[in-house]
């Protein structure tokens, strides 16, 4: 099944940026935007996962449990069962 494709506007600054990119990575302008987006969809995940740990840390009691968990999975690792 083919991808479908669909217009999106933006300015001739914005444009000629992706142009020139395209150009400088050898890429097709549909690729850099799709990198792009992957990888600024990484640090909005990125950037909330540190924001939830710094409200995590604001609460001792929160962090207390959160490093207990941790500590039991780290004891996991150990068991003694081989990774095949």
């Amino acid at each position: 099944m083919a991808k479908t494709t669909t217009t999106v506007r933006i300015d001739a600054e914005t444009y000629e940026k992706l142009k020139e990119l395209s150009k400088e990575l050898k890429q097709p302008m549909l690729k850099v935007i799709q990198e792009a987006l992957n990888e600024y969809k990484r640090k909005v995940i990125l950037s909330a996962t540190a924001k939830a740990f710094e409200e995590l840390k604001k609460s001792p009691q929160k962090w207390e449990e959160e490093l207990k968990e941790r500590q039991l999975w780290e004891n996991t690792l150990q068991d003694g069962v081989d990774d095949e």
